[in-house]
């Protein structure tokens, strides 16, 4: 898989991102990781949801960076592909952890409750602080 793949399929786009759209992903990004340290005590679940979205927006602002954005359908999976593809070591492997925590995520809101131990809620929310703080720190490169 590559990224002309990925354009030939239609699963991504081309996109001239102005400054204050990468900016808002990274905004969203940090509202979502404060709130879901606040609610870390109170529901698992949520705050597992929570901190994937901040991980997937700190995605979005990377992909809009590049010039790329992912189409409407499966833009989750599609945007977890092309930061496989696009992405620095050693941060491969925490985005292949963070696609998995995607397929989780998809159960834990339309399927299940209670799937979130604390210890999977409390170690995805201290990588997605690391990993947000780190695609920040590149985008102002």
């Amino acid at each position: 898989m590559s990224i002309d793949d990925l354009l030939k399929e239609g699963k991504l786009h081309h996109f001239k991102a102005k400054p204050e759209e990468i900016d808002k992903c990274l905004e969203i990004a940090k509202r979502d990781l404060s709130l879901a340290e606040k609610i870390l005590k109170d529901d698992l679940d949520w705050c597992f949801s929570i901190t994937y979205n901040a991980i997937f927006q700190a995605c979005r602002a990377y992909m809009f960076s590049l010039g790329y954005r992912p189409a409407a359908t499966e833009a989750h999976k599609t945007t977890f592909e092309f930061m496989q593809l696009t992405i620095e070591e050693p941060y491969k492997e925490m985005i292949t952890y963070f696609n998995r925590v995607r397929k989780k995520r998809h159960k834990i809101l339309y399927d299940e409750v209670g799937l979130v131990t604390r210890k999977e809620a409390e170690e995805l929310l201290q990588m997605a602080q690391d990993f947000v703080a780190e695609i920040e720190k590149t985008l102002k490169k």
